[in-house]
């Protein structure tokens, strides 16, 4: 090989070396932009999430003191809304003894509530139903279990994921299996449900009901609660906007002081934020 012949091919070479690290830079390249992007959008995610908890909370907290320190004779609304942030958040207060009480609720009732929300055909939804209080009946040793969580819905035979999102606005599972659902105070929704388990009572509830009695039973429901019943929760939704998306924040709240804090109320428990679409039930409400 003579002089030339070595220069080409060495050039060649160092030719193809570049080549080579300039395409194994640009993959690094590529992949230190797809983590950052990766990054901004969990950055963006939890931005979101604590503004949604922040925000929520505090417009759960101005509602219950507008609620608890109105004057007793004045129409207490089920729904406000608050500007926060500069943001308007909109809050509703549902009593929970108007929800149906997944650990005291009868087979009519249940089969309904998963025919009607649960998207089951009618012989599913019975069959879930007789699953679920057959598992409420049944003592520890034999393999039963009290519901402590809604997501216990899943350990039921029958059930999954898609019936429990169904039916999460709906329901409450209450630490007792004594509370009967009180159908004046239940939401559209879920009177619903009582239709078609046994539309005679529907009717009769439907017929007692009317705007003034609506509006005012968070006020009842206080009077009772502080006399420990079940009546005296609420479920508190605060819905905030973030951008081109709609988070709900989710709060128990009973009747009654925390240990730690003089307020009158305290909070049973919290769920996490979570999306939502705007065609759901608050929306439609706002």
């Amino acid at each position: 090989m003579n002089h030339v012949e070595r220069i080409t091919s060495q050039r060649g070479v160092a030719l193809a070396v570049v080549v080579w690290f300039i395409a194994g830079m640009s993959l690094l390249v590529a992949g230190i932009v797809a983590q950052a992007r990766v990054d901004t959008r969990m950055t963006q995610l939890h931005i979101a999430k604590a503004t949604a908890m922040a925000s929520g909370d505090g417009a759960i907290q101005l509602m219950m003191v507008d609620t608890l320190t109105g004057p007793p004779d004045e129409e207490t609304p089920l729904s406000r809304t608050y500007r926060l942030g500069g943001q308007d958040i909109k809050v509703f207060l549902t009593p929970i003894s108007g929800l149906i009480d997944l650990n005291a609720a009868p087979v009519q009732i249940l089969a309904a509530l998963f025919y009607e929300a649960g998207g089951l055909s009618e012989q599913e939804s019975f069959a879930l139903a007789e699953n679920l209080v057959a598992v409420r009946g049944a003592n520890r040793a034999r393999g039963g279990f009290k519901l402590s969580a809604l997501e216990d819905l899943l350990r039921v035979p029958g059930s999954s994921r898609a019936v429990m999102d169904a039916v999460r606005d709906l329901v409450i599972v209450s630490e007792s299996s004594g509370g009967a659902t009180n159908w004046s105070q239940a939401p559209e929704e879920v009177l619903a449900i009582l239709a078609r388990a046994d539309p005679t009572r529907a009717e009769s509830v439907s017929a007692r009901r009317d705007n003034t009695m609506r509006s005012n039973s968070l006020r009842s429901t206080t009077t009772r609660g502080r006399q420990g019943s079940r009546a005296g929760g609420y479920r508190a939704d605060a819905i905030v906007r973030y951008g081109d998306q709609l988070w709900l924040r989710r709060r128990w709240i009973a009747l009654e002081s925390a240990s730690t804090s003089a307020l009158p109320w305290r909070f049973s428990r919290t769920e996490a934020p979570r999306v939502i679409v705007e065609n759901i039930r608050f929306q439609n409400e706002a």
